[in-house]
């Protein structure tokens, strides 16, 4: 029967070791792995248990990819579903993904709440953006609903598209209905409503611009 030769550190894959069979470099694995089947050198090696072997060993690879994905930034169930897609692990979606939530690592609540208070802190976006691009990420409607109301207890709509208008007509001199209309798109792609953008612009005087 075949032997085990030698296990050793790949250079450049950090927790990887490849395993030799007759003096031959036969895989890889995760160090995982070989503490798990206890292999060390000098073991008879059936060849049944490579496929076993190999097919852990991918899951090791998706889990620890995910791993490094998630590291960056908070992630979402349907952002880790793509990656997955597009690195071609489809069919070990529904394993790692149970994986990460076990281990808190995955939760589309949190994911929401810190959407929100992103998006509102950096970008200054209203309610209506905020659930337009949630419900892209395929965010239930009721966690986005919950965690809009809560952040409406802390920030004030009506106050930051305000300020938004402010801004865009600090510059501009005897702004006009042309102006107002500029504004008013802007404040809507900003995701506010026609009564928050109407109270922002009421404090502000347009005039209309003669005839030409």
């Amino acid at each position: 029967m075949p032997k085990i030769t030698a296990i050793t550190p790949q250079k450049k894959a950090k927790n990887r070791y490849s395993v030799f069979i007759d003096g031959k470099f036969a895989f890889g694995l995760d160090v995982k792995i070989v503490d798990e089947y206890k292999l060390k050198v000098g073991d008879s090696f059936d060849p049944a248990l490579h496929n076993e072997l190999e097919k852990k060993d991918r899951t090791e690879l998706a889990y620890n990819g995910l791993l490094n994905y998630i590291a960056y930034r908070e992630r979402c169930e349907s952002e880790v579903q793509s990656w997955l897609f597009k690195k071609g692990f489809a069919d070990l979606r529904s394993e790692l993904i149970q994986r990460l939530k076990e281990r808190n690592y995955l939760n589309d609540e949190r994911f929401t709440e810190l959407f929100i208070r992103d998006r509102v802190k950096l970008k200054q976006w209203g309610p209506a953006r905020l659930r337009q691009e949630l419900m892209k990420k395929r965010i239930s409607r009721d966690s986005v609903e919950e965690a809009i109301e809560t952040i409406a207890e802390e920030v004030d709509f009506n106050a930051m598209a305000a300020d938004l208008a402010a801004r865009k007509l600090k510059s501009v001199a005897n702004p006009t209905l042309k102006d107002k209309k500029r504004v008013w798109t802007f404040l809507q792609r900003r995701g506010y409503d026609a009564a928050s953008i109407q109270l922002a612009l009421s404090t502000h005087t347009f005039r209309i611009e003669p005839p030409s």
